[in-house]
């Protein structure tokens, strides 16, 4: 592992973090998120040709965001993406 501020490479071991409460967390919230995607027929058979009208925001957001990563991509074209550029942007 490289230290981002000195350059250094030192060995430093993984620290679990994730207990088993937490997975079943993470894995409820994944089922629980399908189920979003499965309304969406219910919610087209009722809403008829309206159904397009929430995504039209939700690509606007996507796509902003996308060009803020593509900016920081292009700030900081190394590994660590977000990470690094918190970094360098707090130091």
């Amino acid at each position: 592992m490289t230290d981002v501020t000195s350059g250094t490479s030192a060995q430093a071991e993984l620290k679990r973090v994730i207990e088993p409460k937490l997975l079943l967390l993470f894995v409820i919230g994944d089922i629980l998120g399908a189920g979003i995607y499965a309304l969406t027929g219910s919610v087209a058979g009722k809403s008829g040709g309206a159904l397009w009208l929430p995504f039209l925001p939700a690509f606007v957001v996507a796509f902003l965001t996308a060009f803020s990563y593509l900016e920081l991509v292009g700030g900081y074209p190394r590994a660590a993406g977000a990470a690094l550029y918190t970094t360098r942007r707090s130091a």
